[in-house]
């Protein structure tokens, strides 16, 4: 048994584009579109092994509420590089951090995505 995917739903998919991969650097792995019109797209990692899966309903007006989400949590390679570029692409509001996570031996920053998603990019200091 593993985790496949997350869904979380979006209002603005071209933004949620710019930030998860213009911004992050994740890659587009597939999408399409139900039969009520929701688009979903999905973005991965490297390794193809989960993904996040958005689900835009262009017809709705209505407000995403993030707030049953802690938050979406993507490892890098290189936290500060990674965190520069998404800051200068999206102008992501960053929330805490960068700082020392000594109990995971990793550095982490927390980020707002497009929908008010907290989203932790973090590294491990040991590789």
């Amino acid at each position: 048994m593993e985790v496949d995917h997350t869904a979380v739903r979006v209002s603005d998919l071209e933004a949620t584009k710019a930030f998860y991969e213009d911004g992050l650097g994740l890659d587009f792995h597939q999408e399409f579109r139900t039969d009520d019109g929701i688009h979903n797209y999905y973005v991965t990692g490297d390794e193809l092994e989960t993904s996040i899966q958005f689900a835009h309903d262009p017809d709705s007006d209505e407000a995403i509420d993030p707030s049953g989400i802690v938050h979406l949590a993507i490892l890098v390679d290189d936290l500060e590089a990674t965190l520069e570029r998404l800051t200068e692409r999206t102008g992501c509001e960053v929330l805490r951090g960068p700082m020392t996570v000594d109990a995971v031996d990793a550095r982490a920053a927390f980020v707002e995505d497009p929908d008010g998603y907290e989203v932790e990019i973090y590294a491990k200091l040991d590789e």
